[in-house]
């Protein structure tokens, strides 16, 4: 069996019609607890964590068609 370690930044982007907004719309402020992000996984992965810094290591960027990008290391 062959093992590697990899540090990646893991990008994923969906549409999630909930967050669909008007460009002139007041600005909202979410929690990052209530974004629904998919719950992906490595198939055959031997161990995992999430880097750890003073700050997490995240990025959303919400279009207002409720495109979603997101992006964490």
């Amino acid at each position: 069996m062959q093992e590697a370690t990899i540090t990646m930044y893991f990008r994923q982007s969906w549409n999630d019609p909930r967050l669909a907004f008007q460009q002139s719309a007041p600005i909202r402020r979410f929690d990052w607890d209530q974004i629904w992000v998919p719950d992906t996984f490595f198939r055959n992965e031997m161990c995992s964590y999430v880097h750890d810094q003073t700050v997490p290591n995240r990025l959303l960027k919400l279009q207002n068609n409720g495109d979603v990008w997101y992006v964490m290391k």
